[in-house]
């Protein structure tokens, strides 16, 4: 199946679950489903992205928000052990070398997709791997959840990354949700979650 992003990109989807793009940069998106080998790449990755520091740079980062672990090694492990549920990873293809700039987990909710972690590394934000991820996890829920909408959670105190849920397609369902992670401290008063939906049937 191809999809052609706004920006002229071309994505690739097959039902083996690898997902390809080539950006503008002359290097190529391409995407895998995470395995148990990638659980350490993957928690410095989530890591860098939400608590590395970077907040002027990164637009998934919430180091100015809260103090913590984002996931951990075992987190990972019971995510991909888990049942309808996967990570599906983003990778910056150039020349011979490879390397992890995304992920997003998806699960099955019923007749819905959920998204979460969301990452994208700081350093590698231009190449569109958020969007990638995004159009990837949608696809994977139609074909294999059979999925008629995805969900997922917004931290409040973030507006320009609901903003860019929005112009995704996605918008806030009026709902809120308790934000009380383990191991996480607050540097904010007042955090929540506001759960945000997009039809995609």
């Amino acid at each position: 199946m191809l999809m052609t992003c706004k920006t002229g990109r071309i994505i690739s989807y097959s039902a083996g679950g690898v997902m390809s793009q080539t950006t503008e940069l002359k290097s190529q998106l391409e995407g895998r489903i995470a395995e148990l080998k990638d659980v350490e790449p993957l928690e410095r990755l989530v890591q860098y992205a939400f608590r590395g520091g970077k907040a002027s740079k990164s637009w998934t980062g919430e180091e100015h928000l809260v103090r913590g672990p984002r996931i951990t090694i075992d987190g990972l492990h019971d995510i991909l052990n888990g049942v309808d549920q996967v990570i599906l990873l983003a990778e910056l293809v150039d020349g011979g070398e490879r390397k992890l700039v995304g992920c997003i987990h998806l699960k099955r909710e019923g007749e819905h997709g959920h998204i979460g972690m969301l990452a994208v590394d700081p350093d590698s934000q231009s190449t569109g791997a958020g969007k990638f991820l995004m159009n990837w996890s949608e696809e994977y829920a139609r074909e294999h959840y059979h999925a008629k909408a995805i969900v997922g959670e917004v931290v409040s105190g973030r507006p320009e990354l609901m903003a860019w849920y929005q112009r995704m397609g996605y918008n806030p369902t009026g709902e809120t949700a308790p934000f009380n992670p383990e191991g996480v401290v607050h540097l904010v008063d007042g955090l929540h979650f506001i759960k945000i939906v997009k039809p995609i049937v």
